[in-house]
């Protein structure tokens, strides 16, 4: 057991002073630097000391390298630090192993999902920090505390606590938050029981969430959400397809049918007025003439173009206004 340990703090003691001025930035993690985050690493410096060790990679040549940690590096060298403790990390000289390293420490990153930044702030404020101090600390705007502080406050009692023994997770427990209240229980225990990933429960709650979703989808969300995802999913995939239809322009048949029949119908009940020599007033039907002559232009133009791929442009002799024999 002795040698173990001894093995162990060997692997892990990786963590030595350094020269601040030895070490090279990272232009990479600069370009995407916030200012910001900057000054607040200078607070948290000031106040606690170096918070998140940097890491660095020591080339062949003993150039110091830094793969993690600019905004750290850059708050010490602005404060006048000279020395600072870094994870010193050994590297080739290539560019691909810096790569692989730094892709690494970036997949370590943890940031806290709004459950827990909520749960962090409501612990802040119950110590007697105030709402302004807050956002003053994080950076952050009143609307920003107030909805994390509101997801909190929205989650059922029971739910909290399936979160805390580590049964539930808390992005998951996020989208639990948004269901009413009376059942959140209930989904967050059976999402537990089944298993659901986060991106399940997403899908469960937005669907439950949806004003049109029927009463008995709702329960079997509650009771059989596996099966409750199945039928959504198929539901999904049956409206994509009809959109897909409507896109290639293929309405039902028998509706261009029936609009066809109707066209026609009307079509001769108005030829038959206008042959029968009716007297009309020509101050108001002329104009009506007019507009419909346009409109029947306009729509002979688009049955030509549905007809014939190349389509039929209305020229002189395709108008209307080239004859009308008033028979039958």
């Amino acid at each position: 057991m002795p040698e173990r340990c001894e093995s162990m703090d060997k692997y892990i003691s990786k963590v030595k002073e350094v020269d601040v001025a030895a070490v090279a930035g990272n232009k990479t993690l600069a370009a995407a630097m916030d200012r910001r985050a900057v000054d607040r690493c200078k607070k948290a410096i000031e106040k606690l000391g170096i918070v998140h060790t940097p890491v660095v990679g020591t080339a062949m040549d003993g150039r110091r390298l830094l793969l993690s940690g600019q905004s750290e590096l850059t708050a010490l060298r602005e404060l006048g630090v000279r020395k600072m403790d870094a994870i010193e990390i050994d590297i080739t000289d290539d560019a691909d192993a810096k790569a692989r390293f730094s892709l690494l420490l970036m997949s370590l990153w943890e940031k806290p999902g709004a459950l827990c930044e909520g749960l962090l702030l409501q612990e802040a404020l119950n110590a007697g920090t105030s709402r302004l101090e807050l956002q003053t600390m994080l950076d952050k705007s009143a609307s920003w505390i107030s909805n994390r502080l509101a997801l909190v406050t929205r989650l059922d009692g029971n739910v909290y606590e399936l979160v805390k023994s580590g049964l539930l997770e808390p992005r998951s427990a996020q989208e639990v938050a948004r269901l009413p209240a009376e059942v959140q229980f209930a989904f967050a225990e059976i999402a537990v029981r089944e298993g659901l990933p986060k991106s399940a429960v997403e899908q469960l709650v937005a669907g439950y969430r949806d004003e049109s979703c029927p009463d008995a989808v709702k329960a079997q969300i509650l009771r059989d959400p596996r099966a409750a995802l199945k039928r959504m999913a198929d539901k999904r995939r049956a409206v994509k397809s009809g959109r897909s239809d409507h896109i290639k322009g293929s309405e039902p048949p028998d509706i261009i049918v029936e609009i066809i029949k109707a066209t026609r119908q009307q079509m001769a009940a108005l030829r038959r007025v206008l042959c029968s020599g009716m007297p009309f007033e020509s101050g108001v039907h002329l104009e009506t003439l007019k507009e419909l002559r346009s409109e029947l232009i306009t729509l002979f133009a688009v049955v030509s173009k549905s007809i014939s791929p190349a389509g039929i442009s209305p020229g002189k002799n395709h108008t209307p206004e080239t004859g009308v024999e008033c028979s039958g």
